[in-house]
């Protein structure tokens, strides 16, 4: 009885905390929601730093990029934004100033095309060649088993197990059988040899 009366004394206190954490938990997760009220100068320019690459840290961007260079290329970034210069223009004057490889997304024109060519063909043959080499692997194999069965004639079997049988009493110290006694014997069509 006491304890029951100790387990309901407990229950109130359980909730409480239960829904104080929940409540807790919820106010955290607001907090760290992102505000979507980026004003659009900003998200224009954000987009424009993550398609440019930091030319000391490379394959990162100059949006991720602590390095000094990268803070003063996106200070360019928002001077030209402010001056009314489309993302283009602004893309283009790093690409004069830097050359191709400062964009993090190359163009698919001229020869560099091919960077976006090449990688899925070579995956795409490769996996052509090794269907094919897998193919005849396994073609080779099963065909051979099945010649090999079917390349000796009954009555060649048969004097082939003969000649078997004659090594292995050989073996176990018998004597052998005369050649007419072989060449006068024939094969039904169980293999056994039978006298004529």
């Amino acid at each position: 009885m006491i304890r029951l009366m100790v387990s309901m004394a407990r229950f109130p206190k359980i909730w409480i905390r239960l829904s104080a954490s929940v409540v807790l938990l919820a106010a955290a997760l607001t907090a760290c929601a992102s505000d979507s009220s980026v004003p659009l100068v900003e998200a224009r320019a954000q987009e424009i730093n993550k398609s440019l690459m930091c030319p000391v840290c490379p394959g990162e961007s100059i949006d991720q990029s602590q390095h000094p260079r990268a803070d003063a290329m996106r200070s360019v970034v928002d001077e030209k934004i402010e001056a009314g210069w489309t993302d283009d223009q602004i893309r283009r004057f790093f690409v004069e100033r830097y050359g191709p490889s400062v964009l993090l997304d190359p163009p698919r024109e001229g020869a560099v095309w091919l960077v976006w060519v090449v990688p899925p063909v070579i995956l795409l043959a490769a996996g052509l060649a090794l269907y094919l080499v897998l193919r005849f692997a396994v073609r080779s194999a099963g065909g051979s088993r099945g010649e090999r069965e079917e390349y000796l004639t009954d009555s060649e079997r048969g004097e082939y197990y003969e000649r078997i049988e004659e090594m292995i009493g050989l073996d176990a110290g018998t004597q052998p059988r005369s050649e007419s006694a072989v060449n006068t014997r024939d094969v039904d069509g169980s293999g056994e040899a039978v006298a004529r």
